[in-house]
């Protein structure tokens, strides 16, 4: 499936402007407590809240909170980080770019150094649903194989597999049969401190409940579908499910799940070069200009040497970090007729991680150039 042909269906929706889409943020004071935060994204079912503080917008949202110890005492403000804005008049484009690659569902919108409202990946996903999708199937957008828990494991596992793998979705499973899905929403209300319990309670409680079994906690509203279902069925059914992802079935056997994240991802941002380059959630920040521009020069080169390139595609996704310094994971995939060339870096230095694939995918020029070299030595010695 062509990702011109995917980037040109979706670019109405890229070059709309999100005025009409604005709804109400979650704002939380920076000195707040992390069980107070917990309890204000729960009130208000949202993912992420947001504060201003010196001029910048600040976000934290339930995956980051799971990381959270002693919530009776703990502050929010070590899990706050910064996350770039949007403005009334800006793109949908850009609030894509910033979702997809800080892996949140909300983007904040600011105006006189105040958050006036947030854009959602929902709402977004809302107007992916106006379109003719039935072309788009779903085994071209899932994520296969997707980490699975078992309904005997205790709490205090599945925390530790959504914190490490920075997971928002968990299928609990008894044998093969997926009973419900755990959420790192659904997680976080394990760890609340009931209310009038004294302090010394609290953390014994607490470490209760996580040695407790998954058993039935999660939610069994489940959207689904099987490999060969369009994107439109998809999106339908997660819209009128209320849920944040689709489950991929076949025979009854779980094949992947399709998120928020992964369906935004199909909207990419085409960079202009030699060889079609679409790129998923580059920050503006960064230097990404000079990034993209001595990325497209290697592409130029590969060109060269592999003449049979279609296209390259290149998402960027900021992990986990404290304070300014964020860990960065992007990975690229250069398709041609026959064969897929993927390539994956993580680091602290975007500019670096992207210099490591560029050096990874001259090795493979060389490999190839030298390939050819010697098939031409051998025919002239016959």
């Amino acid at each position: 499936m062509s990702l011109d042909v995917i980037h040109d269906h979706f670019s109405g929706i890229m070059n709309k402007k999100i005025d009409s889409l604005i709804t109400k943020p979650v704002l939380i004071d920076p000195s707040s407590t992390v069980s107070h935060i917990i309890s204000a994204l729960s009130q208000n079912d949202s993912f992420d809240a947001f504060c201003m503080e010196k001029q910048a917008a600040l976000c934290v949202n339930t995956r980051d909170l799971l990381l959270g110890k002693d919530i009776a005492n703990m502050k929010v403000r070590p899990f706050l980080h910064a996350i770039s804005s949007l403005r009334k008049g800006d793109s949908v484009e850009k609030a894509v770019n910033i979702l997809a690659h800080n892996r949140i569902r909300a983007v904040p919108v600011v105006e006189n150094d105040d958050i006036v409202g947030v854009i959602r990946a929902k709402d977004i996903l809302k107007l992916i649903s106006e379109l003719d999708n039935k072309w788009i199937k779903a085994n071209h957008v899932f994520t296969p194989n997707p980490v699975v828990i078992d309904k005997n494991v205790p709490l205090s596992t599945a925390r530790k597999i959504m914190s490490n793998k920075r997971l928002d979705h968990l299928p609990v499973v008894d044998g093969d049969k997926v009973l419900q899905v755990l959420t790192s929403y659904h997680l976080l209300q394990t760890i609340i401190p009931p209310e009038r319990v004294g302090k010394k309670d609290i953390g014994s409680k607490m470490i209760h409940k996580m040695e407790s079994r998954v058993g039935n906690l999660g939610t069994n509203r489940m959207a689904n579908c099987v490999p060969h279902s369009d994107l439109s069925d998809v999106v339908d059914s997660m819209l009128h499910a209320d849920t944040t992802f689709c489950l991929v079935i076949l025979r009854d056997s779980l094949q992947g799940i399709i998120t928020y994240r992964d369906i935004l991802n199909l909207l990419t941002t085409k960079v202009t070069s030699r060889i079609p380059l679409f790129v998923v959630g580059m920050p503006k920040e960064d230097n990404a200009n000079i990034i993209t521009e001595k990325f497209t020069k290697t592409l130029d080169k590969l060109q060269k040497v592999y003449s049979d390139v279609q296209e390259a595609r290149v998402h960027v996704k900021k992990l986990h970090g404290t304070g300014s310094r964020f860990n960065y994971e992007v990975s690229t995939t250069i398709i041609t007729p026959h064969q897929r060339f993927m390539f994956s870096r993580t680091g602290f230095d975007l500019s670096k991680v992207f210099d490591e694939i560029s050096g990874r995918i001259m090795r493979l020029l060389a490999k190839r150039a030298k390939k050819r070299y010697r098939l031409s030595i051998r025919k002239l010695s016959r």
